[in-house]
């Protein structure tokens, strides 16, 4: 019985670990190794040879690419064969991978961000065995997602961003180390503002029909965003032909129905303008979009 697990206790992440397992033929009759397949991109493994005679033995060598892994890993090879009792032999290479420096988490999310309460400071700690290296600078890319060093010299310390603008926000921080030999390490953020109103979808994407003149009816949907309290008083297509119509809902969202809209008649700038009551924007425009 050939050995089928190879632990290679833990090793570093930038590592590729290799294994050479041992394939043997104890049959009366050649042994076809049909193929060799793998439980992902980041496994290689190629036999000696593919024809075993009776009696021989191959070797397979399997290749395990560790960079971009952390934690356990356990990988399958899958040997499919010509043999009777094992037509298909896996194979498991095992271990633990551990980076020297990494961020714990790798990125970070503050989420939706409250109206009226910022989110707290984020704690971001440097990981990995290597526990003499420290951080030496911490540089945002994005001055609305302001970043400093924790007193350790083993953490970054993430302010609420400031943001002037709804939508989604990113930013990249770039963190030196105090090792000359390692890379700069990179922390994505990302935050999302909130809108006084949420659309959904936010553009109205159409492919055109060859088959039919007009486009099929959608649906927007329109809920409470920051806004405390909103109504729509009108909706209306522009740069296209049809009417649109809206219906509020008990639970305060509102539907609006936009009409089948002939694909001949969608213009640059077509959109359905949503007319509110707020006063520091009343009018919403969703735009209107046919893909060739």
């Amino acid at each position: 019985m050939p050995l089928t697990t190879y632990d290679f206790g833990w090793r570093d992440a930038a590592e590729t670990v290799t294994n050479r397992f041992v394939l043997r033929n104890t049959g009366t009759a050649d042994l076809h190794l049909r193929s060799i397949q793998t439980s992902c991109g980041c496994t290689r493994a190629e036999p000696t040879s593919r024809v075993i005679a009776p009696g021989a033995e191959t070797i397979l060598e399997v290749h395990l690419a560790l960079r971009g892994l952390q934690g356990q890993q356990r990988k399958a090879v899958s040997v499919l064969s010509n043999d009777p009792k094992t037509p298909n032999l896996t194979l498991w290479i095992q271990g633990e991978a551990r980076a020297a420096v990494c961020l714990e988490p790798s990125a970070f999310s503050f989420g939706r961000l409250p109206p009226d309460t910022p989110p707290a400071t984020a704690m971001i700690r440097l990981g990995g065995y290597l526990t003499t290296a420290t951080i030496t600078n911490a540089v945002s890319d994005n001055p609305a997602f302001p970043v400093s060093l924790g007193a350790d010299g083993r953490s970054l310390l993430l302010a609420p961003p400031t943001l002037s603008t709804p939508g989604a926000h990113r930013a990249t921080i770039t963190v030196t180390l105090s090792c000359a030999d390692r890379a700069p390490l990179s922390l994505p953020v990302y935050a999302w503002m909130e809108d006084l109103l949420r659309i959904h979808p936010p553009v109205l994407t159409y492919r055109a029909n060859q088959k039919t003149a007009a486009l099929a009816p959608r649906t927007i949907i329109v809920k409470r965003g920051t806004a405390p309290q909103f109504q729509i008083t009108a909706v209306r297509v522009e740069g296209a032909s049809g009417e649109a119509s809206f219906e509020t809902r008990p639970d305060g969202t509102v539907h609006v129905q936009v009409p089948a809209i002939g694909t001949n008649t969608v213009t640059p700038g077509a959109a359905l303008v949503i007319v509110t009551d707020l006063p520091e924007r009343p009018e919403w425009r969703v735009p209107i979009r046919v893909q060739k």
